[in-house]
């Protein structure tokens, strides 16, 4: 399953200008995950997209329900 082009967008901006920001995963069984902190990178692995935190950590875009800015940029 892919994402709008819109999300997309919005998430290489945030990843562009080093903006904070929260985002909700789904999860198995109905529960949530929410990140927030910084977007590294953006990226595809094996034709899965993934978001890249500044930890490291690989996050699949599919799961995302909601993006928000909780910064302006620096």
């Amino acid at each position: 399953m892919s994402i709008s082009c819109a999300l997309y967008d919005q998430l290489e901006i945030a990843a562009m200008r080093k903006q904070k920001v929260r985002i909700v995963l789904k999860g198995s069984n109905a529960e949530s995950t929410v990140y927030m902190g910084h977007i590294k990178d953006l990226c595809c692995v094996d034709g899965q997209e993934f978001f890249v935190s500044s930890k490291n950590e690989k996050w699949p875009l599919e799961t995302i329900v909601s993006i928000e800015n909780i910064e302006s940029p620096n």
